[in-house]
């Protein structure tokens, strides 16, 4: 009788000091900081220090973490725990899209934004629900990889593999650009192609020696950093304003004098009608302040509002980083514990950034709104010295920035501390905290197309006999070319990060969410199926987002925001029909996707290369 392998791997037990002692270094360092700038120390040198010094410490952890085995390179020799598994799959889903994007998206748009933060809580727990268990006890290093076990194809493992490169690029492209713009306030004298090559090289050095195990422990970092970075700024502010240190559940009381400042000062006088999603959504450039907050459905239609948050949601539920992920925990348990903390982390920060942005309105629409500019206090004439906000004219008018005062959405964030007038050093703080977000995602995305790059593309179809040591190199090199690629791409592609976003999460969805539904829940799915399902679901996705850009109305009037609306149930209505033209599926196929829903034993990637070094050595 065959035993069941229950030995899991030994996890190192000095985690929780380790990242005890980082995050009581970074608190001291703030709190030295204050200290300093109450004794005089220029505030430059203060921001320049609060970003750059844990950016050090991101760097070490990824040198430090580096590994020759091929184990610890792709899946972090499946020994993370749950909690940190969790803080690694919430920096991937978060970045400095949300941290950055979002706020802003919140601050003009109102509860019409929370359609993404649904969508990006809504993603993994879709993960939790559909895919954690079956894809661990799989065990396979990457998403391509879990298609070819899956398939028993080398075909469909290209093809994923080549097709995932897509989105995760673009998702790549949008963190680099949204990095340089937040460092961009502390370092001006640094051109915007500049900080983005920094950017770009610090993520790549971060993980290029140790692959998932640099990535899993500098993300570890950078989701500390990022949470607390959210976090001391809007709880201050919480208790200068309400006396409590819960923002999630007293910003009601600000949103009430918010919205009396809105009637009072004329913020509403002219309300929008609801319009394309791309019209809709502002964009990275200086917005005008007009739309209620609390008014749902003002510019965005009901429709959207669903499909956009659909696409959010099934894209995030298929990134490829978060699928390579679940086979990084010692078993198909922690990983359901990993999914529990990363839904609680992100919906932490989903129902936190709404407080930041009602916050900063509440300080824009009392101490701007209608004051002359000689009467426009100091926190104003900073953020307009950095470059957050513009005014036009002699006099601000009641309707804040229709012609005279317009902000940038993506330095929502950073103005929070400058308006509540909170020591210099925690507008530091916020930027670092949206820097940590970008290097943990942009960072996310290389290892996605760098490990997938080695291992199927280069492995399955160029060299099977490649030794471990030249996968890890040939995997080094795919994530240095993936970052020039990024890079060049960020400096040459003058698109909007959050739309870049949208689009990456929308061809996501469309090409490989079906496909995973189908073949984990249905074992009759087959291999040109799928083949032909992500392609299908692909190419309309694509063909959606070039004919908005082209200036249509997109594929269907569907916006190409939310062109995963259209490419998912194509990519469903493929696969079904070809799979019910197709032969049923064979007892092998039927045993594998059983054997999936088994929690205990070794994985099936472990038992198919035993399997295989086994025949191998019965030839020799």
């Amino acid at each position: 009788r065959m035993s069941i392998n229950t030995i899991y791997p030994v996890v190192n037990p000095r985690l929780g000091a380790s990242f005890a002692i980082f995050t009581s270094a970074f608190v001291c360092l703030i709190l030295m900081l204050i200290i300093l700038e109450q004794l005089g120390m220029s505030r430059d040198v203060i921001g320049q220090i609060v970003i750059v010094v844990p950016v050090l410490f991101y760097l070490a952890i990824g040198v430090l973490a580096r590994t020759i085995t091929a184990d610890d390179f792709f899946i972090s020799g499946q020994r993370v725990p749950a909690f940190y598994n969790g803080l690694s799959l919430s920096a991937n889903c978060l970045g400095a899209t949300a941290i950055l994007s979002l706020t802003g998206v919140l601050f003009f748009s109102g509860v019409d934004a929370l359609a993404i933060g649904a969508g990006l809580c809504g993603g993994l727990a879709l993960i939790a629900v559909l895919f954690s268990s079956h894809l661990r006890k799989a065990g396979a290093y990457t998403l391509p990889g879990f298609m070819g076990l899956r398939f028993s194809s080398r075909i469909v493992r290209f093809a994923a593999a080549v097709l995932l490169v897509g989105p995760c690029m673009l998702l790549l492209v949008a963190e680099i650009k949204l990095g340089a713009i937040a460092a961009s306030f502390f370092f001006p004298r640094i051109s915007q192609s500049l900080l983005m090559a920094i950017g770009a090289a610090l993520a790549a050095s971060t993980v290029v020696l140790g692959g998932m195990r640099s990535l899993t422990w500098s993300q570890c970092a950078q989701s500390i950093v990022t949470l607390l970075g959210v976090a001391i700024p809007v709880i201050a502010v919480s208790v200068m304003l309400t006396n409590l240190p819960l923002p999630q559940l007293t910003y009601g009381y600000i949103l009430q004098a918010v919205s009396e400042l809105e009637v009072a000062k004329g913020l509403i006088a002219s309300v929008a009608q609801t319009e394309p999603l791309s019209a809709a959504l502002p964009g990275p450039d200086f917005e005008a302040l007009t739309i209620p907050f609390m008014k749902l459905f003002t510019t965005i239609s009901v429709t959207d509002f669903i499909l956009l948050s659909l696409c959010v949601m099934l894209g995030g539920a298929v990134l490829p980083i978060q699928i390579a992920r679940l086979s990084t925990t010692p078993s198909v348990s922690t990983v359901r514990k990993s999914l529990g903390w990363g839904v609680l982390l992100v919906g932490l920060m989903v129902l936190t950034l709404p407080a930041y942005a009602v916050f900063v309105k509440y300080f824009v629409a009392q101490d701007l709104s209608g004051q002359p500019l000689t009467e426009i206090p100091n926190w104003g004439q900073v953020a307009k010295s950095f470059g957050m906000l513009t005014i036009s004219s002699e006099q601000l008018n009641s309707a804040l920035g229709e012609s005279e005062t317009k902000l940038r959405r993506d330095a929502i964030t950073l103005l929070l501390p400058l308006a509540a007038k909170l020591p210099y050093a925690l507008l530091g703080v916020a930027a670092a905290a949206a820097i940590a977000a970008a290097l943990a995602a942009a960072a996310g995305q290389m290892i996605a197309i760098g490990n997938a790059f080695s291992n199927d593309i280069y492995y399955n179809a160029v060299s099977r006999s490649a030794s471990p040591s030249r996968r890890l190199l040939i995997a080094r090199a795919a994530i240095v070319a993936t970052a020039a690629a990024g890079l060049w791409l960020a400096t040459q592609l003058p698109v909007d990060p959050l739309k870049l976003a949208l689009w990456a999460l929308s061809l996501s969805a469309a090409t490989f969410f079906p496909i995973m539904l189908l073949s984990v829940w249905w074992a009759r799915t087959g291999a040109a199926a799928a083949l032909f399902g992500m392609g299908a679901g692909f190419a309309v996705t694509m063909l959606c987002i070039v004919m908005g850009q082209a200036g249509g109305p997109g594929l269907l009037g569907v916006d190409s925001l939310i062109a995963g609306a259209i490419g998912v149930p194509i990519g469903i209505l493929v696969i079904v029909v070809m799979t019910l033209m197709a032969p049923a599926a064979d007892d092998e196929t039927k045993e594998f996707v059983e054997e999936m829903r088994l929690s205990s034993g070794e994985t099936l990637f472990a038992r198919s290369l035993r399997l295989a070094s086994r025949g191998r050595a019965s030839k020799s």
